[in-house]
């Protein structure tokens, strides 16, 4: 089965993993693109057939409910507000932080998905962020909570 990774951003990691991207004759699957904007980060995600954010320590990641918007399923960690994000078996596959094995049987299964059943986690996921974290519903929901805070009306 052919597979691109595409680690997106940078970090002080970075030589370790070119070395053993080189020195395991990767360099054709695993691509790291350094630091992008958002427009390029919208365009990876686009072209992904999932988004993979293994995580030790996180709040409620962006990139999660970006993946959702743009309707990709997620894989990531059982840490902080990730599973409020991502409903294992509906939206992705969530796996315990620092287990290796529990993330490439996350891929694996992310990998051996039939295209209809990502596109309706895709699909499942869209619905699920628009709901819980629409920009438009928060604001109008913020605006309410000023005015009533400060006697203001709406």
């Amino acid at each position: 089965m052919a597979l691109e990774l595409v680690l997106a951003g940078d970090g002080e990691m970075r030589p370790e993993l070119e070395r053993l991207i080189a020195s395991h004759g990767l360099q054709s699957q695993v691509h790291i693109t350094g630091w992008i904007s958002a427009e390029q980060v919208r365009a990876e995600l686009l072209a992904a057939r999932a988004l993979v954010l293994p995580s030790f320590a996180e709040g409620l990641p962006v990139v999660i409910m970006e993946a959702m918007a743009l309707r990709r399923p997620v894989l990531s960690t059982y840490v902080a507000g990730i599973p409020e994000l991502v409903r294992p078996g509906r939206d992705g596959w969530l796996f315990e932080a620092g287990s290796a094995p529990a993330l490439a049987d996350a891929m694996a299964a992310c990998l051996q998905c039939p295209p209809g059943a990502l596109q309706a986690m895709g699909d499942a996921a869209h619905a699920h962020v628009l709901q819980r974290h629409n920009i438009e519903t928060e604001a109008v929901k913020l605006a309410d909570l000023f005015a009533m805070h400060c006697g203001a009306e709406p």
